[in-house]
């Protein structure tokens, strides 16, 4: 992706404004459909980031949990949306952590868009491809693969931002904090 096609897509997200009790229903379906693909997040998880079977099993465990949780915290506290979240994750767990974010966010009512780490995004198209398949939309769900120096500072400071998932470096948060800081209100 481009970044002129991740300012359009930053502009095209749109929150989630369902009641949270389908939302839920949603997140658990999308849990359910992780376990059934778990074979071929194994296959993506062993090429793209080298992970054991073990670390596999572990992985894939973590996002079913994660699903789940923010599936009953959208039960229990309903929520309701701040509007668009970006949310970057590393390369190291390409699927529990790129996940666990985009389901927080979700849970909510939010819309994100997804930066997953360049070297591990056919893992994140599988993820994405199953939480669109369970339900969530694809204007509030939008897969924004790329390099890293080009969409971060497009995906931080578009104006509909209203906040930032992101696991990785302390350099990089520190630029995202200055990209934020300059371009977007407190």
């Amino acid at each position: 992706v481009s970044a002129a096609q991740a300012k359009k897509m930053a502009a095209a997200a749109t929150p989630w404004q369902i009641p949270a009790r389908t939302r839920a229903e949603i997140l658990h379906r999308a849990a359910d459909l992780f376990e059934v693909q778990s074979e071929e997040f194994f296959a993506l998880l062993t090429h793209e980031a080298g992970k054991t079977l073990a670390d596999c099993i572990g992985e894939l465990r973590e996002v079913v949990d994660f699903l789940r949780y923010y599936a009953r915290e959208a039960e229990t506290h309903g929520g309701g949306s701040d509007g668009v979240f970006t949310c970057i994750s590393p390369w190291n767990f390409p699927l529990a952590i790129f996940t666990g974010q985009i389901a927080a966010a979700l849970a909510m009512g939010n819309a994100v868009l997804a930066k997953p780490a360049e070297a591990t995004s056919m893992i994140a198209v599988h993820a994405v491809a199953l939480m669109h398949q369970a339900g969530v939309p694809k204007p509030c769900l939008q897969l924004v693969p790329g390099e890293g120096a080009v969409l971060g500072p497009v995906l931080c400071s578009a104006p509909n931002i209203c906040g930032v998932c992101f696991t990785g470096s302390t350099a990089t948060a520190q630029s995202i904090n200055r990209v934020m800081a300059e371009n977007l209100p407190p």
